[in-house]
């Protein structure tokens, strides 16, 4: 299996470029690069950007946003040449540690809860870490699982409200509202929420 993600990390990487896309996209990925990246590229008020966990498949990213200024944060530092030019290795529970207060326009922190960002006490320092480094009016895209197996502290089951204190439903989203699910089989779910 790591042998023929190697294959296909390396062929994508060579091909992507090229405008050849090798990847089949997952329809959480679709809704990402096709409505949420065009979104953030389109607002000159989201100059400086960061985005929270990185593989293979992100690779291009930073290609994807060169007009802006565009960072990348992941604790495994052998993902790290998936990442941009400005790149953090560390955990996002210690974002605050790497970005003056204010700094940041818009952070995307999409697929980490359920995959390592698993503990309440570390899902509330992240998110005052957020609140931290988005200057007032930042935007907050998290992006989850919305199925038991990836939702270790039951976000979706009975929840109206924004998970994370200091933030308020965005005013603005491509989808209309601030909470946008993905009809598939992981019930990938957007939040944008902004800093209040």
């Amino acid at each position: 299996m790591n042998v023929l993600r190697a294959i296909k990390s390396s062929l994508h990487g060579r091909l992507v470029p090229l405008g050849i896309d090798i990847r089949r996209l997952r329809p959480d990925r679709q809704v990402l690069e096709r409505i949420i990246f065009p979104f953030l590229n389109d607002s000159p008020a989201l100059a400086r950007i960061l985005f929270v966990g990185c593989a293979w498949y992100t690779q291009h990213y930073p290609r994807i946003f060169a007009a802006k200024d565009f960072w990348t944060l992941e604790c495994d530092p052998a993902q790290a040449r998936f990442g941009s030019r400005r790149h953090v290795i560390d955990r996002c529970e210690r974002v605050a540690a790497h970005f003056p207060p204010g700094h940041l326009d818009a952070v995307v922190c999409n697929g980490v809860y359920g995959y390592g960002l698993n503990d309440a006490g570390d899902l509330r320092r992240a998110g005052a870490g957020f609140h931290e480094v988005l200057r007032p009016g930042g935007l907050l895209i998290f992006g989850w699982n919305n199925v038991p197996a990836h939702d270790p502290l039951g976000l979706g089951v009975g929840r109206d409200g924004v998970v994370f204190p200091g933030f308020v439903p965005a005013r603005s989203s491509p989808f209309g509202g601030w909470r946008h699910e993905v009809p598939s089989r992981n019930r990938h779910t957007y939040e944008f929420l902004e800093r209040a």
